[in-house]
């Protein structure tokens, strides 16, 4: 029987060593913007959506690269009513599809590659197949995403630098799958600590620039409980030709940082936090603003930059689509 390309149906699953490749060249890029992700391929590729959450990328017909398949998956994790808590409890779903009905199970964890992933072989339709899967979060954890190479074993080793690069490539929320969050300048580990939706609207008092000075215009404040003493930066996101602006004042009242309506940079810069509860205000730049928002705070024990904030979070300069 001829080759075909591997879906679901896995029989004998065996153990398997891989090989180290060179680099290669991808020329496209395929962003898939609701699930969180972009990833670079060759332009002799082609990239087909499957369905709603699953990417397939393979050689073109009629060439060795067609039988072979680089496959991204996403999963809502239990944040998002999903059925997965964690990445590895969705790698060992993965898992227990792989060896059922198998007579003989080897699957490696502990070597190449290392991570949250495994490789295996198994038979389909006569042929053998190698694979190679990783299992990555998004940066709120609330989408988990299944990488796979899949090949004939033998195009496997012949395919692996080319998987390799377009695996370095893979950017989950600007997290690139060769470097993790926080790497690209000072190490930090940043994370999201507080994150709210909202709408800001044109009250009947707000007509004038002194109506907005005297606190007669749309207000919304939240109450940020900061636990240990670090870094915070904030983001505020609104609709295009809108001016809005959000700012953070520690518990004696004094500003800490704010994100002006006027600035196209989503992002604060870090400011030194010591632990209490501060206030965060989104309101009206200008009187006759309304705009749908995104507010988020970040947060770091070590001081960061708003470039590392773009590269983990999303770019500067954006817009909300309304």
């Amino acid at each position: 029987m001829g080759r075909s390309v591997w879906m679901a149906i896995l029989g004998m699953v065996m153990c398997c060593a891989l090989t180290a490749g060179a680099t290669v060249n991808l020329n496209q890029v395929y962003c898939w913007e609701e699930n969180g992700y972009c990833i670079r391929y060759p332009a002799e590729w082609v990239a087909t959506k499957e369905n709603d959450y699953t990417l397939l990328l393979s050689g073109k017909a009629g060439t060795d690269a067609y039988y072979t398949t680089v496959t991204i998956a996403s999963f809502a994790s239990t944040l998002l009513g999903g059925r997965y808590e964690t990445p590895q409890d969705l790698l060992n779903a993965y898992k227990c599809d792989l060896v059922s009905g198998s007579s003989l199970v080897c699957i490696d964890t502990t070597g190449y590659p290392t991570g949250t992933g495994y490789v295996a072989e198994f038979s389909h339709e006569g042929e053998t197949f190698r694979q190679w899967r990783v299992v990555a979060a998004g940066a709120d954890n609330r989408v988990f995403h299944s990488w796979a190479f899949t090949a004939p074993t033998d195009l496997f080793p012949t395919y692996l630098p080319l998987a390799e690069a377009m695996y370095a490539s893979w950017t989950l929320d600007g997290t690139s799958g060769a470097i993790g969050p926080g790497t690209a300048v000072t190490g930090a580990s940043i994370t999201v600590i507080f994150e709210a939706r909202g709408r800001i609207r044109r009250l009947a008092t707000c007509n004038s620039d002194s109506d907005l000075s005297l606190g007669r215009c749309h207000t919304i404040t939240y109450n940020l409980n900061i636990t240990a003493p670090g870094y915070v930066a904030l983001s505020l996101v609104f609709e295009r030709g809108q001016q809005i602006r959000a700012t953070l004042y520690d518990p004696a009242g004094k500003r800490v940082t704010f994100r002006p309506g006027s600035f196209t940079d989503v992002y604060t810069g870090a400011h030194a936090v010591s632990p209490g509860t501060y206030t965060i205000k989104v309101g009206p730049e200008l009187f006759g603003a309304e705009s749908e928002f995104e507010l988020t705070v970040y947060f770091s024990a070590r001081e960061f930059s708003v470039d590392e904030l773009a590269a983990l979070y999303g770019p500067r300069n954006r817009y909300l689509n309304r």
